[in-house]
Parts: C-alpha cells; sequence; structure tokens
C-alpha cells in the first residue's frame, strides 16, 4: 500500500513485459498509446507498464520520449506516476495533465537496468529504492494535483441553401389590332355636252365603245416579327444580421474549506471570468 507521499515501501516493482501478469478485463492496456501533455503536445509513446504485484496496481508507465517532439539527440525513457496520467480512450492518448515539459526532462532516466534490472536477486526492482530516486527528481509542478475547468463556445458557421427560384420564361398572347387605312379608288364619270355644229361629210354612223379602267387601292396586311425590348437577369447578394441564440454550459469550481479556520487563498473567480 502507498503511504501519504506515495512511497511504496514495502512493494518491489516489476515490468510488466517481464512478470506472468496481463491486463485486468474491462481496463485498457494503454502499451502503444502516445502520450500528450496537458495542450496536447505530443511526447512520446507508452513502452511498457511499471506494477506492484503484490498490490496489483500500476505504479508507473514507461515512456518512451520522441527524440525531435522533446528535443533530444538520444533515446530516452522515464517513469511516469500512474496518478498524473488521464486516459483519453476515444484517441487512445494518455494525458499527463500534471507534468509539464520542462519537469519531463529533468526526470531521471529509465534503461531497464538502473530501475527496472534484478536488484532483489529475484528478478524484481525494489519499489522504495526506485520511488526515493524518483521523488527526489520530482518538480513542484508534478506534485501538485490539479483539475481543469471546461467551457462550451458557441460556434455559429454559415451555408448557403436554395429558398427558391425566380423563372423568367416566354409565352406567345393573340391581341385583336384595329387600325384605320386611308385607301384611294377612281369613279369614272359621264358628262354630256350639246355640240352645236353640223356633222360634216366625214362623219358616220358607227357602234363605237370606249373601255375606262377603273383603279382601286385595297389594305394589304404583312405581319413581321419586330424587337420591341430585352429583360436583362442578374442577382444581386444582400446581406441581413440576424440573431441567433444557443444555451452554452460552463463549469465552475467552487473552493470551499471545512471549517472556518482554514484560509484559501482563493483566485478561482477571479480567473473564471
Amino acid at each position: 500500500m502507498a503511504d501519504s507521499a506515495g512511497n511504496y515501501s514495502s512493494s518491489s516493482l516489476v515490468r510488466l513485459s517481464d512478470a506472468d501478469y496481463d491486463v485486468a478485463p474491462g481496463e485498457h492496456d494503454v502499451r502503444g498509446w502516445e502520450v500528450c501533455l496537458a495542450n496536447d503536445e505530443k511526447i512520446g509513446e507508452v513502452e511498457d507498464l511499471i506494477i506492484d504485484p503484490s498490490a496489483g496496481k500500476v505504479r508507473y508507465l514507461d515512456v518512451e520520449l520522441d527524440r525531435e517532439a522533446v528535443g533530444i539527440e538520444d533515446d530516452r525513457h522515464v517513469l511516469v506516476p500512474i496518478a498524473t496520467a488521464q486516459l483519453d480512450t476515444d484517441d487512445e492518448e494518455v494525458v499527463l495533465s500534471g507534468l509539464s515539459r520542462a519537469a519531463l526532462l529533468k526526470l531521471p532516466e529509465y534503461d531497464g537496468k538502473e530501475y527496472g534490472g534484478d536488484r532483489t536477486g529475484d528478478g524484481k526492482q525494489d519499489g522504495a529504492g526506485y520511488d526515493q530516486t524518483f521523488q527526489s527528481h520530482l518538480s513542484d509542478d508534478l506534485k501538485s494535483r490539479r483539475i481543469t475547468r471546461s467551457a462550451e463556445e458557441l460556434r455559429i458557421g454559415k451555408r448557403a441553401e436554395q429558398t427558391g427560384e425566380v423563372r423568367v420564361s416566354k409565352h406567345i398572347e393573340t391581341e385583336h389590332v384595329k387600325q384605320t387605312v386611308p385607301l384611294r379608288s377612281e369613279e369614272v364619270h359621264v358628262e354630256r355636252r350639246p355640240v352645236n355644229r353640223a356633222a360634216g361629210s366625214a362623219a358616220e354612223m358607227r357602234n363605237d365603245e370606249i373601255v375606262v379602267p377603273v383603279i382601286e387601292e385595297e389594305a394589304v396586311i404583312e405581319k413581321r416579327p419586330v424587337v420591341k425590348e430585352e429583360i436583362v437577369i442578374s442577382k444581386e447578394v444582400k446581406t441581413t444580421d440576424r440573431t441567433v441564440e444557443a444555451d452554452v454550459r460552463r463549469e465552475e469550481v467552487d473552493v470551499k474549506p471545512s471549517s472556518e479556520n482554514i484560509r484559501v487563498k482563493d483566485d478561482v473567480k477571479e480567473s473564471q471570468r
């Protein structure tokens, strides 16, 4: 069992891969999962689990650091207390919420021999010896415990959606048109005039006929298409302000001392604004 300082003085630690143990049913085997800090910075992956066989619990994570991510030249493994880890099962990630990048680089290197080799003669690492070494390298931010406060933020997007259409088409209509047209026509006038002279010897009596053509105008109807106007079709974009409403949730942190004699410097409310 662990004391209040997190030391396992009465137990021995061993790598899960070297022990005849399996991950309990219903529990996640995080070996191979990516390891990241609270700011989502990837720093490596879980290589192995360091367990306490007598308690049947995982005590530490064997984390293989990503050389490029943390800026180191050689391969390096460190042990991280399981108490500082949070599991993101959706993305299969281990989040070290209480550990900074600077504190991570200060941890002693775990090489499998110094901390995981046979220190007691039975293939197990003495837990008290390692825990004392590890505790001496812990930074203040790793020793502290943290909780996070989340709040929902409203994100409003826009999408184009057809709400209707305007169709412009042509059809034929028939209109009865009436228009007055002046038309000319010829009339034949026959006038008789008396002649007071004697008929000469050349006068002959015979049948005679005069044909006078009569001309009359008539209306001729001709139809032809004539362009009268054109219709120009265009679109104009107008912007309208519209207010949208939604309920968003946020977490609030409550600090409640168990007694009035306990003095707490509470700056939580100021930071929650």
